[in-house]
Parts: structure tokens; sequence; C-alpha cells
């Protein structure tokens, strides 16, 4: 009963789809949101059989051997994780809603001008020392990162 009625409306929102986007796209829409929930659930699902890996040997101490009772809650764990991939993948597909692609139009007008002002752009004038004479191993006061030696200080021989 269930079953059909959820067969029933997904034939309608496949009819839906087929009228507005196309086969192509809903069935592109199907790959996309499968895959989205399997990597979601399976890395949690990684994630958790981790976490029973670190916790089973617990059972050691209520005479269990551990790798039946591993081997048998990871199968449940896999099983529950291949049946929450089922259902919200189904759910998220009957969920969707059809849109047509609206096609951006370029709002900003990309020039040569800064901030929309006419005036000539400024020109960055290199920082002076505030201390007088600079260093040799300290930074250059043009603000390059590069030590005065090996930037505006290259050319200056007077300062060895």
């Amino acid at each position: 009963m269930l079953t059909e009625r959820a067969h029933k409306r997904y034939s309608e929102k496949e009819t839906i789809f087929d009228e507005t986007i196309g086969t192509d796209t809903f069935r592109e829409v199907e790959r996309m949101v499968l895959l989205r929930n399997v990597d979601s659930k399976w890395m949690d699902h990684i994630d958790a059989m981790s976490d029973l890996m670190d916790s089973i040997g617990l059972q050691a101490y209520g005479q269990r051997n551990p790798i039946t009772e591993y081997k048998i809650e990871g199968s449940q764990m896999f099983d529950e994780m291949v049946d929450a991939i089922r259902t919200d993948t189904v759910m998220q597909l009957l969920n969707v809603m059809p849109r047509r692609e609206i096609k951006r139009t370029q709002v900003l007008k990309v020039t040569g001008e800064s901030h929309g002002d006419d005036s000539e752009p400024v020109k960055k004038k290199p920082a002076k020392a505030a201390a007088g004479k600079v260093g040799r191993n300290d930074p250059c006061p043009c603000g390059s990162g590069k030590k005065y030696k090996k930037c505006c200080g290259a050319g200056n021989k007077d300062s060895e």
C-alpha cells in the first residue's frame, strides 16, 4: 500500500520534470542526490565502524568472541546504512522541485576605473623611513617585505 503510493507519487514527479526540464536533467538530479547520500552515509559508517573496533574489546569480558561480535554488529550497521541511504534518497527526490536554469546577467561592468570616480588613479608612493637611515638587514621601507639590501638598497654600495 505505502510502496504503491510512493511509486505513484514518484511517477507524477517524473512527469512534472519531463514537462519542465527534461528527462536527462531529472536523471542527473537523481544521480547527484544518490551520490551525495551515499558519500555522506558511507563516511558516517566508516567513523561508526572505527568506534565499534575501539569498543569491541569489551565483549571479551562478557565471555563473547570479539571477532564474531564485530562481524555481527558491523553487518547490522551496514544494513542500517543501506536502508538510510534508500530512505533519504527517496525523501529528497520526492521533495525536489523542478526549476528552470536562470541565466544570470552581468550586473557590474568591469572597467579600468576604481570605485567609480573620474579622477586619475592614485599612484602608490614608497613609504619613507621615519627614523632616518635604514639598516641593511632591516625591512625595506617600500613595503615589499624584503631586506633593504636585497630590495631598494641593492644599488647602494656606500652602506657596506
